[in-house]
């Protein structure tokens, strides 16, 4: 019994050793990629700019909506024929009052 674990343990840490190499196999190459030595860099301070860009262009982009949103809201919107006549009459109405 003991037999079995230990050999599922072995195969477990081996099989961990083979995500951790792949894992920093990739890391690698993303770090290349963005033209980041992975040697000099670690991870944490590598993914920080991500995280960072991404919080910024969220931010960003909200800003945009609701400015968007405020620009929708102030805009004049036209008045409808009838509208614009009804002032017309309205503006001549008090011309020819004032003379």
């Amino acid at each position: 019994s003991s037999g079995i674990n230990a050999e599922y343990g072995e195969r477990k840490v081996r099989k961990l050793g083979e995500e951790t190499r792949e894992m920093l196999h990739g890391y690698e190459a993303v770090c290349k990629a963005f033209g980041e030595n992975p040697k000099r860099m670690e991870p944490n301070e590598f993914f920080k700019f991500f995280t960072e860009f991404f919080v910024q262009f969220e931010k960003v982009e909200r800003q945009i909506i609701e400015e968007e949103v405020q620009a929708k809201k102030s805009a004049v919107e036209p008045l409808s024929r009838d509208a614009s006549r009804e002032l017309v009459h309205e503006a001549m109405l008090k011309r020819a009052q004032m003379q």
